[in-house]
């Protein structure tokens, strides 16, 4: 599989004003200088194709997802804090596809097909601990690295050895205290698939976080329509009308780094800063007073907020506040851009997880199928955040279901108002879902942005790479 180098046609990217900048010319403002990594372009430039809507509820491309995709793509299956001591196990379902991860030393990990070799059964269904991995039907057993360790009636059993009895591992990966999987014995390095990652949050250190929130959703539509939500900003206006006047959805710049064998996407939405969707009245410095009075309400409930200078810059300000609220807060160091202190900045790893490289919303998305339907998936949130310096590491939080008729701001308070958010996001799950169905069979198929939906556009193209290689 092969990337086209860029080339970039001359088309408006961003729509913003001397007063409400797009996110390049804000970036390039930064107080910090080592904001440079973040004004980088990406090296694709997607086509400006349409989607066949079929992708979104054919039965016939679901099952071929699960062999074309999901089992040759690096996979986010979970984070080393969620099996934090030798012998803990935890299970990742994709679709009917079950893996599980096992940390099988003190800093040494494996995944498996989650089947056992005698007649299948399930050998990990939940988070679990155990000195051996035990199938609970007839109790074969192996060490926690996979290797076999006993068969009652093993006189029975004489094809069936220590040389070739061993479970049938996956290749496994790790990046700032994630775990990813492939089922692809033959694909490259996890580095690949993750492209500028490492590079752009290195100093971010999503090792040094715990899981501080987390809820799991089951949503009433495809998963790639899940994902999409949230791969553009476009939607900002009509979703979340009361964001506008302190967040530059107009202006947000899109990028896409790739290669032969990874794929990123970052949607980078600026904050402290109205959109051009908001009116005339709307200034920069109520936009950084009103973000600030979020993020203080949201996480800093304690702090007072802070009084802007009209003549100095407003992000600058309500950055360099947030830092001194975080190291009182951590008892450390904040040397981070002001983006990343203040601005939304999402990293699609293809082909089904982001990361959020922001102190104001430190999230990571999770979306896969449903194991029998392709119009439902689940969508998976965790709020990963910083511990205070000195104090041991606090325990990851377990994921709270919620179901398609309730709220995430009642079932994960810990999300604060950012659940009514996510609740905005999820009603519209299922009229996307029936109206790709419902849609004109002689025009069935979307009409993309060419610009504020590229994301959609290359990760749709890459869908077709996929399916037909």
């Amino acid at each position: 599989m092969t990337t086209k180098a860029l080339s970039r046609p001359a088309i408006k990217r961003g729509h913003g004003s001397a007063e409400r900048p797009v996110a390049g010319v804000l970036w390039n403002r930064d107080s910090q200088p080592e904001a440079r990594p973040l004004v980088e372009h990406g090296n694709v430039e997607p086509e400006n194709q349409q989607v066949d809507y079929r992708r979104y509820y054919d039965n016939d491309y679901f099952k071929l997802e699960l062999d074309k995709l999901w089992r040759k793509t690096w996979l986010y299956a979970c984070r080393e804090e969620d099996i934090p001591n030798v012998g803990d196990r935890i299970p990742f379902d994709v679709g009917p596809l079950s893996f599980f991860v096992v940390r099988s030393e003190v800093n040494e990990f494996k995944a498996f097909y989650n089947s056992c070799l005698h007649r299948g059964t399930a050998l990990c269904a939940k988070l679990e601990s155990a000195s051996t991995i035990r199938c609970p039907y007839h109790g074969w057993e192996w060490n926690n690295d996979g290797t076999l360790k006993f068969i009652p009636s093993h006189w029975d059993f004489t094809a069936v050895t220590r040389l070739n009895g061993a479970l049938r591992e996956v290749k496994l990966g790790r990046w700032g205290g994630f775990i990813f999987i492939n089922a692809d014995p033959d694909a490259a390095p996890l580095e690949e698939a993750l492209q500028v990652i490492p590079k752009h949050f290195v100093d971010f250190g999503a090792e040094r976080r715990y899981t501080a929130a987390r809820f799991r959703k089951l949503v009433l539509a495809n998963w790639k329509i899940a994902q999409e939500a949230f791969m553009e900003s476009y939607h900002l206006l009509a979703t979340h009308p009361e964001a506008v006047p302190y967040n530059g959805d107009s202006q947000t710049q899109y990028d896409i780094w790739g290669s032969e064998h990874g794929h990123v996407g970052r949607n980078a939405t600026p904050s402290a800063v109205p959109s051009m969707h908001a009116v005339p009245e709307a200034t920069p410095h109520a936009a950084a007073q009103v973000y600030a009075q979020g993020m203080r309400d949201w996480h800093y409930p304690n702090e007072a907020l802070p009084e802007l200078d009209p003549a100095a810059d407003p992000r600058a300000q309500v950055a360099a506040w947030h830092r001194k609220v975080m190291e009182r807060a951590y008892g450390r160091p904040i040397d981070l851009p002001d983006a990343v202190m203040i601005d939304s900045l999402l990293y699609f790893v293809f082909p089904h997880s982001t990361f959020w490289l922001s102190e104001s919303l430190p999230f990571t998305y999770q979306f896969t199928p449903h194991p029998t339907d392709p119009e439902k998936s689940y969508f998976e949130v965790r709020m990963l955040l910083p511990w205070p310096e000195g104090k041991p590491r606090p325990p990851s939080s377990p994921a709270v279901f919620v179901a398609p008729d309730e709220r995430v701001m009642e079932k994960a308070p810990g999300f604060g108002i950012l659940g009514y958010v996510f609740d905005q996001d999820m009603s519209n799950m299922p009229l996307i879902q029936k109206g790709v169905r419902a849609a004109d069979p002689t025009r069935h198929h979307s009409e993309l942005g060419r610009y504020q939906e590229q994301l959609v556009q290359h990760w749709n193209e890459l869908f077709d790479r996929y399916m037909s290689a």
